[in-house]
Protein backbone atom coordinates (compact mmCIF):
# COMPACT_ATOMS: atom_id res chain seq x y z
CA UNK A 1 0.00 0.00 0.00
CA UNK A 2 1.84 3.16 -1.28
CA UNK A 3 2.23 5.66 1.67
CA UNK A 4 -0.23 8.41 2.06
CA UNK A 5 1.23 11.48 0.54
CA UNK A 6 1.71 14.51 3.23
CA UNK A 7 -0.74 17.01 3.87
CA UNK A 8 0.49 20.13 1.97
CA UNK A 9 1.57 23.27 3.82
CA UNK A 10 -0.59 26.07 3.53
CA UNK A 11 1.17 29.75 2.38
CA UNK A 12 2.84 31.90 4.34
CA UNK A 13 0.14 34.63 4.22
CA UNK A 14 -2.38 32.22 4.25
CA UNK A 15 -5.56 34.00 6.05
CA UNK A 16 -7.95 32.27 8.44
CA UNK A 17 -11.72 32.31 6.74
CA UNK A 18 -12.99 34.09 9.38
CA UNK A 19 -10.37 36.39 8.45
CA UNK A 20 -11.22 36.64 4.98
CA UNK A 21 -14.74 37.01 5.11
CA UNK A 22 -14.62 40.16 7.02
CA UNK A 23 -12.03 42.08 5.04
CA UNK A 24 -14.34 40.90 1.90
CA UNK A 25 -17.30 42.62 4.12
CA UNK A 26 -16.01 45.48 4.63
CA UNK A 27 -17.34 48.65 2.47
CA UNK A 28 -14.07 50.65 2.31
CA UNK A 29 -12.81 48.64 -0.40
CA UNK A 30 -9.23 50.58 -0.13
CA UNK A 31 -8.80 50.24 3.61
CA UNK A 32 -9.83 46.80 2.88
CA UNK A 33 -7.19 45.93 0.91
CA UNK A 34 -4.92 48.05 2.62
CA UNK A 35 -5.43 45.95 5.48
CA UNK A 36 -5.41 42.62 4.24
CA UNK A 37 -1.83 43.44 2.98
CA UNK A 38 -1.11 43.59 6.27
CA UNK A 39 -2.83 40.79 7.79
CA UNK A 40 -1.02 38.96 5.35
CA UNK A 41 2.76 40.51 6.14
CA UNK A 42 1.24 39.40 9.75
CA UNK A 43 0.67 35.87 9.03
CA UNK A 44 3.95 35.66 7.21
CA UNK A 45 5.61 37.01 10.31
CA UNK A 46 3.48 34.01 12.31
CA UNK A 47 4.32 31.54 10.39
CA UNK A 48 8.08 32.31 10.15
CA UNK A 49 8.11 32.76 13.77
CA UNK A 50 6.41 29.05 14.89
CA UNK A 51 6.81 26.93 11.76
CA UNK A 52 11.30 27.63 12.63
CA UNK A 53 11.77 24.66 15.42
CA UNK A 54 14.70 26.40 17.40
CA UNK A 55 14.42 23.26 19.63
CA UNK A 56 17.21 22.25 17.03
CA UNK A 57 19.18 24.41 18.04
CA UNK A 58 19.09 23.67 21.95
CA UNK A 59 21.58 22.19 23.70
CA UNK A 60 21.54 18.44 24.43
CA UNK A 61 23.28 18.19 27.85
CA UNK A 62 22.99 20.33 31.03
CA UNK A 63 26.69 21.33 31.07
CA UNK A 64 27.31 24.40 28.60
CA UNK A 65 29.52 23.25 25.70
CA UNK A 66 31.96 25.63 25.98
CA UNK A 67 31.46 27.32 22.75
CA UNK A 68 33.18 30.60 21.86
CA UNK A 69 31.56 33.62 21.44
CA UNK A 70 31.58 33.84 17.66
CA UNK A 71 31.16 29.87 17.41
CA UNK A 72 27.95 30.32 18.91
CA UNK A 73 26.79 33.41 16.74
CA UNK A 74 27.03 31.35 14.02
CA UNK A 75 25.54 28.28 14.82
CA UNK A 76 22.26 30.80 16.23
CA UNK A 77 22.81 33.40 12.95
CA UNK A 78 19.81 31.26 11.07
CA UNK A 79 17.15 31.42 13.86
CA UNK A 80 18.31 35.21 15.13
CA UNK A 81 18.17 36.34 11.55
CA UNK A 82 15.06 34.83 10.49
CA UNK A 83 13.31 36.29 13.85
CA UNK A 84 14.34 39.67 12.61
CA UNK A 85 13.39 39.53 9.27
CA UNK A 86 10.03 38.60 10.10
CA UNK A 87 9.06 41.24 12.10
CA UNK A 88 11.03 43.82 9.92
CA UNK A 89 8.80 43.04 7.25
CA UNK A 90 5.58 43.38 9.16
CA UNK A 91 6.81 46.74 10.00
CA UNK A 92 7.51 47.75 6.41
CA UNK A 93 4.49 46.72 5.59
CA UNK A 94 2.65 48.20 8.12
CA UNK A 95 4.52 51.34 7.30
CA UNK A 96 3.88 50.92 3.42
CA UNK A 97 -0.22 51.01 3.71
CA UNK A 98 -0.68 52.96 6.74
CA UNK A 99 2.16 55.39 6.82
CA UNK A 100 2.82 57.56 9.96
CA UNK A 101 1.08 60.94 10.15
CA UNK A 102 3.30 64.30 9.91
CA UNK A 103 5.03 65.32 13.01
CA UNK A 104 3.88 68.69 13.45
CA UNK A 105 6.14 71.22 13.75
CA UNK A 106 4.65 74.03 15.81
CA UNK A 107 3.94 72.98 19.37
CA UNK A 108 0.11 73.41 18.62
CA UNK A 109 -0.67 70.60 16.59
CA UNK A 110 -2.67 72.15 14.82
CA UNK A 111 -6.82 71.08 14.28
CA UNK A 112 -8.25 68.53 12.94
CA UNK A 113 -11.72 67.89 12.70
CA UNK A 114 -13.52 65.26 14.08
CA UNK A 115 -14.27 61.99 11.91
CA UNK A 116 -17.14 62.09 9.64
CA UNK A 117 -18.70 59.19 9.90
CA UNK A 118 -18.13 55.85 12.25
CA UNK A 119 -16.62 54.15 8.75
CA UNK A 120 -13.80 56.73 9.05
CA UNK A 121 -14.15 56.95 12.92
CA UNK A 122 -12.81 53.00 12.37
CA UNK A 123 -10.48 53.37 9.86
CA UNK A 124 -8.81 55.92 12.57
CA UNK A 125 -8.86 53.36 14.82
CA UNK A 126 -7.32 51.13 13.37
CA UNK A 127 -4.27 52.95 11.99
CA UNK A 128 -4.17 54.31 15.48
CA UNK A 129 -3.43 50.37 16.46
CA UNK A 130 -1.00 49.68 13.62
CA UNK A 131 1.20 52.31 14.33
CA UNK A 132 1.56 52.05 17.72
CA UNK A 133 2.05 48.04 17.10
CA UNK A 134 4.85 48.76 14.52
CA UNK A 135 6.45 51.19 17.26
CA UNK A 136 6.69 48.76 19.52
CA UNK A 137 7.64 46.24 17.28
CA UNK A 138 10.56 48.13 16.26
CA UNK A 139 11.62 48.84 19.76
CA UNK A 140 11.67 45.03 19.88
CA UNK A 141 13.80 44.57 17.35
CA UNK A 142 16.58 46.86 18.60
CA UNK A 143 15.97 45.14 22.29
CA UNK A 144 16.90 42.20 20.38
CA UNK A 145 19.79 43.07 18.83
CA UNK A 146 21.29 44.36 22.47
CA UNK A 147 20.51 41.22 24.41
CA UNK A 148 21.81 39.01 21.42
CA UNK A 149 25.25 40.60 22.43
CA UNK A 150 25.36 40.84 25.98
CA UNK A 151 28.75 39.14 27.01
CA UNK A 152 26.49 36.64 29.64
CA UNK A 153 23.81 35.76 27.23
CA UNK A 154 26.19 34.88 23.75
CA UNK A 155 28.77 32.70 26.52
CA UNK A 156 26.05 30.66 26.85
CA UNK A 157 23.91 28.59 24.80
CA UNK A 158 21.00 28.15 27.66
CA UNK A 159 21.00 31.49 28.45
CA UNK A 160 20.67 32.78 24.27
CA UNK A 161 18.12 30.40 23.85
CA UNK A 162 15.88 31.40 26.60
CA UNK A 163 16.31 35.04 25.33
CA UNK A 164 15.45 34.10 21.59
CA UNK A 165 12.75 31.62 22.51
CA UNK A 166 11.31 34.75 25.14
CA UNK A 167 11.58 37.41 22.29
CA UNK A 168 10.23 35.11 19.76
CA UNK A 169 7.12 34.18 21.71
CA UNK A 170 6.26 37.80 22.76
CA UNK A 171 6.40 39.03 19.06
CA UNK A 172 3.95 35.97 17.91
CA UNK A 173 1.72 37.42 20.93
CA UNK A 174 1.58 41.03 20.21
CA UNK A 175 1.40 40.38 16.09
CA UNK A 176 -1.27 38.32 16.88
CA UNK A 177 -2.86 41.19 19.16
CA UNK A 178 -2.74 43.35 16.01
CA UNK A 179 -4.86 40.82 13.58
CA UNK A 180 -7.35 40.66 16.53
CA UNK A 181 -7.65 44.17 17.51
CA UNK A 182 -7.67 45.65 13.89
CA UNK A 183 -10.03 43.29 13.00
CA UNK A 184 -12.63 43.01 16.03
CA UNK A 185 -12.50 46.63 15.09
CA UNK A 186 -15.38 46.10 12.32
CA UNK A 187 -17.51 42.74 13.92
CA UNK A 188 -17.43 40.95 16.96
CA UNK A 189 -14.91 37.75 16.50
CA UNK A 190 -12.73 35.28 18.62
CA UNK A 191 -9.48 35.18 18.19
CA UNK A 192 -8.82 31.93 17.43
CA UNK A 193 -10.82 32.29 14.22
CA UNK A 194 -8.89 35.42 12.86
CA UNK A 195 -5.16 35.28 14.08
CA UNK A 196 -3.06 32.72 11.76
CA UNK A 197 -1.76 30.16 13.66
CA UNK A 198 -3.83 30.91 17.14
CA UNK A 199 -5.51 27.61 16.63
CA UNK A 200 -2.34 25.41 16.09
CA UNK A 201 -0.83 27.48 18.80
CA UNK A 202 -3.25 26.49 21.42
CA UNK A 203 -3.49 22.87 20.07
CA UNK A 204 0.04 22.42 20.70
CA UNK A 205 -0.35 23.11 24.50
CA UNK A 206 -3.32 20.88 25.04
CA UNK A 207 -1.19 17.99 23.49
CA UNK A 208 1.67 19.59 25.89
CA UNK A 209 -0.34 19.39 29.08
CA UNK A 210 -1.87 15.78 27.78
CA UNK A 211 1.54 14.49 27.95
CA UNK A 212 2.79 16.11 30.95
CA UNK A 213 -0.36 14.03 32.57
CA UNK A 214 0.57 10.93 31.04
CA UNK A 215 4.13 11.69 32.53
CA UNK A 216 3.30 12.54 36.13
CA UNK A 217 1.14 9.34 36.24
CA UNK A 218 4.14 7.11 34.85
CA UNK A 219 6.62 8.88 37.31
CA UNK A 220 4.35 8.80 39.67
CA UNK A 221 3.68 4.71 39.83
CA UNK A 222 7.80 4.25 39.63
CA UNK A 223 8.28 6.15 42.98
CA UNK A 224 5.00 3.79 44.69
CA UNK A 225 7.13 1.04 43.04
CA UNK A 226 10.66 2.38 44.43
CA UNK A 227 8.59 2.76 47.75
CA UNK A 228 7.93 -1.00 48.11
CA UNK A 229 11.32 -2.12 46.38
CA UNK A 230 14.75 -3.30 47.94
CA UNK A 231 17.16 -1.24 47.71
CA UNK A 232 19.24 -3.22 44.88
CA UNK A 233 15.79 -2.82 43.02
CA UNK A 234 15.75 0.93 42.70
CA UNK A 235 18.44 1.79 40.36
CA UNK A 236 16.43 -0.15 37.30
CA UNK A 237 13.36 1.98 38.50
CA UNK A 238 15.84 5.25 38.51
CA UNK A 239 16.58 4.03 34.78
CA UNK A 240 13.06 3.47 33.97
CA UNK A 241 12.49 7.38 35.29
CA UNK A 242 15.25 8.57 33.05
CA UNK A 243 13.68 6.50 30.04
CA UNK A 244 10.21 8.30 30.52
CA UNK A 245 11.89 11.85 30.93
CA UNK A 246 13.58 11.04 27.60
CA UNK A 247 10.66 10.18 25.58
CA UNK A 248 8.94 12.79 27.08
CA UNK A 249 11.48 15.68 25.76
CA UNK A 250 11.72 13.95 22.79
CA UNK A 251 7.70 14.11 21.71
CA UNK A 252 6.44 16.81 19.14
CA UNK A 253 4.56 18.33 22.20
CA UNK A 254 7.57 19.32 23.63
CA UNK A 255 8.34 21.97 21.56
CA UNK A 256 5.81 23.70 23.60
CA UNK A 257 7.66 23.70 26.36
CA UNK A 258 10.00 27.30 27.82
CA UNK A 259 13.92 26.32 26.98
CA UNK A 260 13.83 26.99 31.07
CA UNK A 261 11.56 24.29 31.64
CA UNK A 262 13.80 22.06 28.98
CA UNK A 263 16.72 22.65 31.02
CA UNK A 264 15.02 21.55 34.36
CA UNK A 265 14.19 17.93 32.84
CA UNK A 266 17.63 17.55 31.40
CA UNK A 267 18.79 18.67 34.59
CA UNK A 268 16.65 15.85 36.70
CA UNK A 269 17.57 13.30 33.83
CA UNK A 270 21.41 13.83 33.88
CA UNK A 271 20.93 13.29 37.84
CA UNK A 272 19.02 10.30 37.80
CA UNK A 273 21.29 8.54 34.72
CA UNK A 274 24.09 9.13 37.91
CA UNK A 275 22.02 7.36 40.22
CA UNK A 276 20.83 4.14 37.60
CA UNK A 277 24.73 3.72 37.71
CA UNK A 278 25.01 2.87 41.27
CA UNK A 279 24.29 -0.66 42.48
CA UNK A 280 21.32 0.13 45.11
CA UNK A 281 19.48 3.01 45.89
CA UNK A 282 18.14 4.40 49.68
CA UNK A 283 14.40 4.58 49.47
CA UNK A 284 14.62 8.48 49.68
CA UNK A 285 16.86 9.13 47.06
CA UNK A 286 14.37 8.95 44.16
CA UNK A 287 11.44 10.50 45.92
CA UNK A 288 14.10 13.74 46.72
CA UNK A 289 14.80 13.95 43.16
CA UNK A 290 11.37 13.01 41.18
CA UNK A 291 8.67 14.85 43.72
CA UNK A 292 10.09 18.34 43.49
CA UNK A 293 9.70 17.54 39.98
CA UNK A 294 6.44 16.42 40.47
CA UNK A 295 5.89 20.11 41.68
CA UNK A 296 7.29 21.85 38.96
CA UNK A 297 5.53 19.40 36.40
CA UNK A 298 2.34 21.06 38.22
CA UNK A 299 3.12 24.37 38.45
CA UNK A 300 4.08 24.96 34.65
CA UNK A 301 0.85 23.02 33.20
CA UNK A 302 -0.88 25.22 35.28
CA UNK A 303 0.88 28.16 33.96
CA UNK A 304 0.16 26.49 30.35
CA UNK A 305 -3.10 26.35 31.19
CA UNK A 306 -4.16 29.68 32.95
CA UNK A 307 -1.98 31.07 29.73
CA UNK A 308 -3.30 29.37 26.97
CA UNK A 309 -6.24 27.53 27.23
CA UNK A 310 -8.72 28.77 29.62
CA UNK A 311 -10.86 29.47 26.39
CA UNK A 312 -10.26 26.65 24.89
CA UNK A 313 -11.36 24.45 27.93
CA UNK A 314 -14.36 26.51 28.29
CA UNK A 315 -15.08 25.75 24.24
CA UNK A 316 -14.92 22.17 24.88
CA UNK A 317 -16.87 21.73 27.72
CA UNK A 318 -19.38 23.67 26.26
CA UNK A 319 -19.31 21.23 23.65
CA UNK A 320 -19.17 18.19 25.13
CA UNK A 321 -22.21 19.26 27.46
CA UNK A 322 -24.45 19.80 24.05
CA UNK A 323 -23.25 15.81 23.33
CA UNK A 324 -24.62 14.57 26.45
CA UNK A 325 -28.06 16.94 25.78
CA UNK A 326 -28.12 14.67 22.45
CA UNK A 327 -26.81 11.61 24.14
CA UNK A 328 -30.25 11.91 26.70
CA UNK A 329 -32.45 12.74 23.46
CA UNK A 330 -31.35 9.75 22.15
CA UNK A 331 -31.96 7.53 24.97
CA UNK A 332 -34.82 9.03 25.97
CA UNK A 333 -36.34 7.93 21.89
CA UNK A 334 -34.53 4.53 22.48
CA UNK A 335 -32.51 5.26 19.67
CA UNK A 336 -29.07 3.91 19.28
CA UNK A 337 -27.32 6.98 18.47
CA UNK A 338 -26.55 7.65 22.27
CA UNK A 339 -23.63 5.36 22.31
CA UNK A 340 -22.30 7.35 18.98
CA UNK A 341 -22.56 10.66 20.33
CA UNK A 342 -21.23 9.52 23.87
CA UNK A 343 -18.36 8.01 22.01
CA UNK A 344 -17.94 11.42 19.92
CA UNK A 345 -18.20 13.45 23.62
CA UNK A 346 -15.70 11.17 24.73
CA UNK A 347 -12.96 11.82 22.00
CA UNK A 348 -13.98 15.77 22.12
CA UNK A 349 -13.14 15.70 26.01
CA UNK A 350 -9.47 14.60 25.19
CA UNK A 351 -9.06 17.76 24.67
CA UNK A 352 -9.43 18.61 28.25
CA UNK A 353 -6.72 15.50 29.27
CA UNK A 354 -4.24 16.91 31.94
CA UNK A 355 -6.61 19.49 33.59
CA UNK A 356 -7.74 17.25 35.91
CA UNK A 357 -6.39 14.24 37.21
CA UNK A 358 -9.84 12.78 38.49
CA UNK A 359 -11.53 13.84 35.10
CA UNK A 360 -8.29 12.14 33.42
CA UNK A 361 -9.06 9.22 35.00
CA UNK A 362 -12.49 9.16 34.17
CA UNK A 363 -11.71 9.50 30.97
CA UNK A 364 -9.32 6.87 30.85
CA UNK A 365 -12.05 4.11 31.84
CA UNK A 366 -14.61 6.13 29.58
CA UNK A 367 -12.49 5.57 26.44
CA UNK A 368 -11.96 1.64 26.98
CA UNK A 369 -15.81 1.54 27.60
CA UNK A 370 -16.89 3.31 24.52
CA UNK A 371 -14.46 1.19 22.08
CA UNK A 372 -16.14 -1.85 23.38
CA UNK A 373 -19.27 -0.93 22.77
CA UNK A 374 -22.11 0.70 24.88
CA UNK A 375 -25.62 -1.04 25.50
CA UNK A 376 -28.45 1.30 26.74
CA UNK A 377 -27.65 0.79 30.76
CA UNK A 378 -24.03 1.35 30.11
CA UNK A 379 -25.04 4.47 28.21
CA UNK A 380 -27.03 5.78 30.51
CA UNK A 381 -24.03 4.91 33.41
CA UNK A 382 -21.05 6.64 31.43
CA UNK A 383 -23.89 9.47 30.97
CA UNK A 384 -24.22 10.06 34.44
CA UNK A 385 -20.58 9.90 35.54
CA UNK A 386 -19.72 12.01 32.22
CA UNK A 387 -21.89 14.75 33.58
CA UNK A 388 -20.68 14.67 37.61
CA UNK A 389 -17.10 14.60 36.17
CA UNK A 390 -18.07 17.30 33.58
CA UNK A 391 -19.70 19.45 36.43
CA UNK A 392 -16.65 18.61 38.75
CA UNK A 393 -13.68 20.42 36.61
CA UNK A 394 -12.39 23.37 38.00
CA UNK A 395 -12.45 26.07 36.03
CA UNK A 396 -11.72 29.80 37.75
Amino acid sequence: MPPTPAKPRAPQDALPSRLEALLESLTDRHLADRLERVHRAAAVAIDRLGHLSIARYEPTTVESDGSADLALWETMAPAIGDTLVGVNQLVTAIHQQFPPPARATSSGGGWAPPPASSDERLSQEVEAVLHACAERLSKQVSELGQQMRRPEVVSDRWTLMAELQSFRADFRVRIGDLVYLTAAAFEHVRREDVVPGYVHQVGARAALRAAAADLRRSLQGRLERAAKAEAPSRPALARQVTESLAAFITLPASVALRTPQKHHILSLHSRLQDKAGQKELAQDVLPSLVEPFLGFLDEAMEEVTRTWLIVHDRGVWTSCGVKLEQAEMHLGLNSPGAARVLADAVEAAGALYGRSAPFDGFLRKARQEAAEGLDEAGSRGLLERFRERLAALPFS
